[in-house]
């Protein structure tokens, strides 16, 4: 498995929260708009969230940062949940808890891990 590019997580990210937000609107349609997903100043602040998340060194279980968008009323944690070494690489499980806009919050899981040139990149 190799390491995503930020660029790319950002695109899917964003694609996965919209999908989400159609899907449950599909599913439960009495329950009303579930916003438009991250504008590109709550991805900005999210990923800011990260790198300073993914600088502490040494990575800690429960360790986390946040980010709050008062324009856009969203918000986000980010908290380390395990760390460990793959690949020669150090690595730590991430939970993203999102909510975009307003409720319903969304939660992901994903595995950052540090290359050897020092860049974090998302193992998927």
């Amino acid at each position: 498995m190799r390491p995503w590019s930020l660029h790319w997580f950002a695109a899917a990210f964003t694609g996965c929260v919209l999908l989400s937000a159609a899907v449950e609107a599909q599913v439960i349609p009495f329950a009303g708009n579930f916003g438009q997903g991250l504008a590109p100043s709550d991805n900005r602040m999210f990923f800011e969230s990260v790198a300073r998340l993914n600088a502490v060194t040494p990575s800690k279980v429960g360790q986390s940062d946040s980010w709050s968008n008062p324009e856009t009323k969203s918000s986000g944690t980010s908290t380390i949940l395990r760390v460990f070494h793959s690949g020669g690489m150090a690595c730590h499980l991430v939970r993203h808890h999102i909510v975009a806009g307003r409720p319903p919050p969304r939660d992901y899981r994903l595995t950052w891990c540090r290359t050897p040139t020092g860049e974090w990149k998302i193992k998927g």
